[in-house]
Parts: C-alpha cells; structure tokens; sequence
C-alpha cells in the first residue's frame, strides 16, 4: 500500500520542515514524500510568494505553486486551506493513506479523514535520522559551539573587570554601576547577535536564584557567590544550535562552593569518559547520581523544593535545542555522529547551584569535545 509523508508548519518553528526544505519560511507550508522507484521524493508546495525561492533555494526534489492545487481542491469539495491543498495532491496520486509527524494539528488530520484518507502518526520525528548527524550538520554545530564559548568568554572577560563594592555586590568596570544580571546577559547577547546568532533566555543567576535550574536570573551579581551562566545560541543562517554552562565565582570562593563546585565537575569528567556509541544514557546518568551521593550530595524535596541533582545528565542537540537522545533515567542508546550535551548540576536553595555543560559528537570509541573550553570557578 502506497503512503504519503505529510508536513503542514513554517519552517521557522518546525525542525522537521527545516530538515527537509533546508530553507527558513515563516508562513506554514506543504511538504510531501511520495515513495518512487523505492526512494522517497519530497515535493514542495509553495504560494506565490515562495515558490521562486524555494526553486533556488530548498532541498526538495521538486517544487509546486500550491494554488495551481488549490483550484483542484475547490473543484473536489475540499476545503481550501492547506490541508484541502495537500489532500488534492495526494488524491490525485491514487493514495489513501497518510502518515503525519506526532505534532499534526487534529483539525487537519479529522479534516484528511472525513475526506476519505486514512491517516496515522509517527512516534517523534518524521526524520530519525535526524538523530545522527551528517558532516555538514556536524559543522554547522561545531561553528555554534565555537560562537557559544567566544560568548562565554566575553562574559567572564567582563566579570574579571568588575570591581567588588563594600556591599559585596559587583560594580561595572566604567560607569561604576552595581552589576546585575541582565547586564552580564547584554555583553553575551551582543556579542551572539554581531555574529549572526540568535539568543534566548540566556541564563544568568547568581546566588540564590541559581539554585533553580531555569531562573534565568534578575538580580544583582555579588562577588563569593555562584553564578550559572547557560548560553544556548542558534544559528540565522542554518537554525543549528550552541549550547554550554559554566559557574563562576567573582573573588574568594567559600569552601562549600569549592567542595559543590569540585564535585559536579567530578560528575561532569565521569560522563564525558563513559560517552561513546554503544553506551545507555540511562548508566552515565545513575554512575554520576551515585557519585554525588558518595560525595554526600543527596538528592529530594526539602521543604516544597527540588534539591540536589534532579533534572537529566545531556540532551541532543540539533536544529532543537532539546531533542533525542536523552542522557537521563531514559535508555536511550548512544548512536556515533550524536552531538549531546553532558550538564550534571547540583542546586540547594540557600547555596545556589553548580552547573558545568559540554557539547560533544559521539565517536564510536569516545567523544569530541565542541565547547573545549576551560573549567575553572574563581575569577579574580
């Protein structure tokens, strides 16, 4: 039985578009795959606003003006939406049934079943493939990775020039300002956006807001205490992402922090050793809780909060920021060619958190390392 592949979003939004169009369309879109002579063919349905472009520019094997189908959808009783476009084209093929990504908006897909289709969905993307990156997605992040840590290193650059008022809290090196978070975030943010990345929510938290790992941090920057810096870029041009995490200490940093600091980066280096093809996520992730455990690091609920180690070890990284596989209580196997992150953290409310991020490509035999950059708490 013959089966159509089918994709309505904006690639803007959507990696699977992106994946299979290879170009940035704000305005959701078509995309077929039709099985011929074994392989599968993608078309491209386009407005006339796209169309030429996406003759130029897209990956798809062939591209179509959508309202040339849009007419033989009017003239089928379709609707004359996207869905009853795509539906026309497919009918007109002699196929019945449709395969949809998970995500599929239920209108469209109770919409191709009054119509006649019969419609199933895929569990998570429609490109496993996806997971396992080819050479040039593998230079795409690596060119992220390398923008993500020049970032980081302009923020600890900035950090090393402030000074330390008698209130603790950190003073900006020219106008003398107490320092907060969005300042620190600016000097990041900046710098991603001159060379063409695109930040989020960059994470800045100092002190008790690191103890929670999204807070991306509001308050002022005091000297003796954590700072959590998360930068996770994307790419304009390609939509492939950076993404690293290092704790900072401005000035002295006290013994416990040291001890916190010391042993998530302990936690960090038996990831990273145990990362290799063939190896579960699931067995990093519980090697490093039992090692923060033996270190007396534990992990619960302490009144109403999360404490200790409670979110996964890594993640995929891709055209998501967050996608398969997981390092976690998950089982994922890792596959060569992977990129994953490995961001053990530690977070007590009072104290702060401790997290240390890489992002690195699964080798069959080990890692390589993208973020390659150092570790180390204290600035001066």
């Amino acid at each position: 039985m013959s089966i159509a592949k089918l994709l309505i979003a904006a690639s803007e939004h959507d990696a699977d578009m992106l994946y299979v169009s290879g170009m940035f369309v704000p305005d959701a879109f078509i995309a077929i795959g039709l099985e011929e002579q074994g392989n599968i063919c993608w078309h491209g349905l386009f407005s006339p606003l796209e169309v030429d472009r996406a003759r130029k520019q897209s990956r798809f094997e062939q591209v179509h003006l959508d309202s040339d189908w849009r007419k033989q959808a009017s003239d089928l009783g379709f609707p004359s939406s996207l869905v009853g476009v795509a539906a026309a084209f497919i009918k007109a093929r002699g196929i019945a049934h449709i395969e949809v990504p998970g995500h599929f908006p239920l209108m469209y897909a109770r919409t191709l079943e009054a119509i006649g289709f019969s419609v199933s969905a895929t569990d998570g993307s429609m490109f496993p493939q996806r997971i396992c990156k080819r050479p040039d997605e593998l230079k795409q992040l690596a060119r992220a990775e390398r923008l993500t840590r020049q970032s980081m290193q302009q923020a600890r650059a900035f950090l090393a020039e402030c000074s330390i008022g008698d209130d603790g809290i950190l003073r900006q090196p020219q106008t003398q300002q107490r320092l907060k978070a969005k300042d620190v975030r600016a000097v990041i943010e900046t710098f991603l956006i001159s060379k063409g990345a695109m930040p989020a929510h960059t994470i800045v938290a100092c002190g008790k807001e690191a103890a929670d790992p999204h807070n991306i941090g509001a308050g002022f920057i005091r000297a003796r205490q954590p700072i959590i810096i998360d930068i996770f870029p994307r790419l304009l041009d390609s939509g492939y992402w950076g993404d690293m995490t290092r704790t900072f200490v401005k000035g002295k940093a006290p013994d416990h922090v040291k001890k916190l600091y010391q042993t998530v980066r302990e936690g960090q280096d038996i990831g990273l050793a145990m990362i290799a093809a063939g190896v579960h996520g699931q067995a990093i992730h519980t090697k490093i809780q039992a090692h923060f455990e033996q270190c007396g690091f534990t992990t619960g609920i302490v009144r109403g909060k999360q404490t200790g180690f409670f979110h996964g070890t890594g993640h995929g990284v891709g055209l998501e920021i967050h996608e398969a596989p997981r390092i976690s209580v998950r089982d994922d196997e890792l596959q060569e060619n992977q990129v994953v992150t490995v961001e053990p953290g530690l977070y007590y409310p009072g104290l702060g958190g401790v997290r240390l991020e890489d992002m690195v490509v699964v080798k069959n035999n080990g890692h390589e390392n993208l973020t390659n950059y150092q570790r180390q708490l204290e600035i001066e």
